[in-house]
């Protein structure tokens, strides 16, 4: 397995959670745009998304992110545009608790353990 540095440590598959969230942004053709989507992994201070198929996205985007349990929106701010996927990242004035994390991880290896007892 490869070295990975820094910010590139988000990519590995440890890290992947695999939940939806919904994001809620302006679009100029649309107006304002409701995409669900599925993460890759989340923490409190962010998460990488899969990126909407609605809207390319660019560094400095700003939108709502409302991630699977907990709906309340959470400004968030693209600081990472690469191929299907975007990094955003929380405000720490809105940050999710340890709890809200704790519990989003737990629902999603709750679901993964189901779902294996099932193939």
């Amino acid at each position: 397995m490869g070295t990975l540095i820094g910010g590139d440590n988000r990519l590995h598959p440890r890290f992947g959670f695999d939940g939806t969230a919904m994001l809620l942004f302006d679009d100029q053709d649309r107006g304002r745009t409701l995409a669900i989507t599925n993460y890759r992994n989340i923490s409190q201070g962010g998460a990488c998304v899969l990126s909407p198929d609605v809207k390319g996205f660019a560094l400095g985007d700003r939108m709502f992110l409302m991630p699977e349990r907990y709906r309340r929106k959470r400004e968030a701010v693209v600081v990472m545009a690469t191929s299907g996927h975007l990094h955003l990242e929380i405000p720490r004035s809105q940050a999710l608790s340890e709890f809200e994390v704790a519990e989003i991880l737990e629902q999603i290896d709750r679901t993964s353990h189901i779902a294996s007892h099932i193939d």
